[in-house]
């Protein structure tokens, strides 16, 4: 199961490298268990005593213009997008049709309001993909793929850690960002059950 697992979230990392115009900043991949929280007499302790979940993401340096890139992701059929559920002169938040439409009109609706921060997503949720906006009129972009300092494993807290970042000694995202102008991130994890591969039933008492 834990094999499968990470087998299918390395295998839709992989082909965003492939992408032309995405260049390689790092990958991270996180994979925890850590035991719930006990309970007491007044407030017993529910749900799985032990929870282990994966998930993973990848930042890239963005080489000439975003839609550019959006149109190469889409055709690499890595995934299915979220349906443009608004139809024809509209779009719906994380379909490409969204996605597109934001930079075309550098975020700024006819109107002069500002639209949502753009997002794809996956029609099963599982994989996300956010990016550097940067809409007219606006200081500091809307919206920024975070992270200031050089990428770290988080602390080994739990139950069971591991952790990797490719490569060993990664690039800050600031760097990236200052190389190409734009930085993509992906992020796959399953939003519903927060990545959760493989849980331990609580004894019944």
């Amino acid at each position: 199961m834990r094999d499968s697992e990470e087998a299918h979230i390395r295998g839709l990392l992989a082909p965003f490298s492939r992408v032309e115009g995405l260049h390689p900043g790092y990958t991270m991949f996180e994979d925890r268990c850590h035991k719930a929280r006990e309970g007491n007499i007044f407030e017993p302790a529910t749900g799985p005593s032990l929870t282990c979940s994966m998930n993973g993401h990848a930042v890239f340096g963005v080489e000439g213009e975003v839609a550019d890139v959006l149109r190469r992701i889409d055709a690499a059929h890595i995934v299915k997008w979220q349906p443009n559920v608004n139809g024809p002169g509209s779009a719906s938040g994380g379909s490409m049709d969204y996605a597109l439409m934001y930079q075309r009109t550098r975020g700024v609706e006819l109107d002069g309001q500002l639209m949502s921060a753009p997002y794809l997503q996956s029609a099963n949720e599982d994989v996300k993909i956010t990016w550097d906006t940067a809409p007219h009129g606006t200081t500091p972009p809307l919206y920024q793929v975070e992270g200031k300092g050089t990428p770290a494993c988080p602390p080994q807290s739990v139950v069971y850690s591991r952790c990797e970042i490719t490569p060993q000694r990664p690039e800050a995202v600031p760097s990236i960002r200052a190389r190409y102008g734009t930085v993509l991130q992906v992020d796959i994890q399953p939003p519903l059950s927060d990545g959760t591969y493989f849980e331990v039933p609580r004894p019944r008492s």
